[in-house]
């Protein structure tokens, strides 16, 4: 095989178009690689090894090119450009390949696993055995246990999903992707993947949830001081992994506990000179988030209005429009304030 030849190979591997022989060879390569330290390789052993690598990637060749051992003098530029190579092979098997999905898979590897990729551009749903269901995005894939393991329901996901889990507290439920490890015995969540400068998250609506980092996200150990500590989720809440630091937020649009769960709601969003201290009693209880101010003259304030048919930022909108005054996001928490 010579240069050119093994290049479109590499190009092959990286588009995901080589046969699996082929991409066994060059994960071989890449190990073979990653094992030897380069700045202390002379030109001759630079060159012996990428003709070995490139002999064992071509066993005809190999066979043809055994019995010779001529010993070839590389140019300095030479092994610049071995080592270029090396690096971008390195580059390229990083880039593709998933620690965290391969340890999913070898620590599974006793169940069937059935793997699904939807390749359409709208989103479709997936039952699991459990009767467990997974609302799949575009582009995304799930691989799951074509039955489930009889302590504990793992699946593996890469891109996002909105999974609606069936309850059953003996055998937990468990959400693995590139960074994250999301453990729930029975509740809806959504799930976004880490894309360029979109960091994970979990987005809850129904139920508890446990967030944790992957350890397995990388090829390196993690010491247990830089492994974000785990969180845990109530509905309408949001975990954010950043810089191996999980962070608890709101989600984008809160919505009604009772819309969540599917019950019935006697709770009015109709008032009429209502104080804010029990207007936000109301609408705390009705979406399960703390609504608060830092003022007691703002609590005193009274509104008058039809909140129905709006969402919660949109009817606080209306409330603090009416007052003059102002809320941001505080933790899980909103915060009133007429304070600049």
């Amino acid at each position: 095989m010579n240069q050119k030849s093994f290049f479109d190979l590499l190009t092959r591997y990286h588009d995901g178009n080589c046969t699996e022989a082929e991409k066994l060879w060059v994960d071989k390569w890449y190990h073979n690689l990653n094992n030897r330290n380069f700045k202390d390789l002379s030109s001759t052993e630079l060159n012996e090894m990428q003709d070995n690598i490139w002999l064992k990637i071509n066993p005809v060749e190999a066979e043809l090119k055994q019995p010779l051992k001529i010993k070839k003098l590389w140019p300095k530029f030479a092994i610049a450009a071995s080592i270029t190579v090396a690096f971008l092979i390195g580059g390229l098997y990083f880039s593709n390949y998933n620690p965290a999905e391969q340890s999913f898979m070898d620590e599974n590897g006793e169940l069937t696993l059935i793997e699904k990729t939807n390749d359409t551009n709208h989103s479709i749903i997936i039952a699991l055995s459990d009767s467990s269901k997974i609302t799949l995005n575009p582009k995304a894939s799930i691989t799951y246990p074509q039955v489930f393991a009889s302590k504990e329901r793992k699946v593996f996901l890469n891109g996002n999903a909105f999974f609606l889990v069936s309850k059953n507290p003996k055998r937990p439920f468990y959400v693995y992707n590139k960074h994250l490890v999301i453990r729930v015995l029975g509740t809806s969540f959504f799930v976004k993947e880490c894309v360029n400068t979109q960091p994970a998250q979990v987005d809850v609506r129904t139920g508890k949830v446990q967030v944790n980092e992957n350890e397995k996200a990388t090829f390196f150990s993690l010491s247990d001081k830089k492994i974000a500590k785990p969180i845990l989720l109530l509905p309408n809440q949001k975990g954010i992994l950043s810089k191996h630091n999980l962070n608890k937020t709101l989600v984008e649009k809160p919505i009604p506990l009772a819309v969540a769960y599917n019950v019935p709601s006697n709770i009015s969003y109709k008032f009429k000179e209502e104080k804010l201290k029990d207007l936000f009693s109301v609408l705390s209880e009705a979406y399960g988030i703390e609504i608060k101010s830092d003022d007691e003259l703002v609590l005193n304030y009274t509104f008058t209005g039809d909140l129905s048919k709006k969402g919660l930022y949109e009817q606080l909108d209306l409330i603090c429009g009416s007052i003059s005054s102002k809320y941001y996001i505080q933790g899980t928490s909103i915060m009133v304030s007429n304070k600049n």
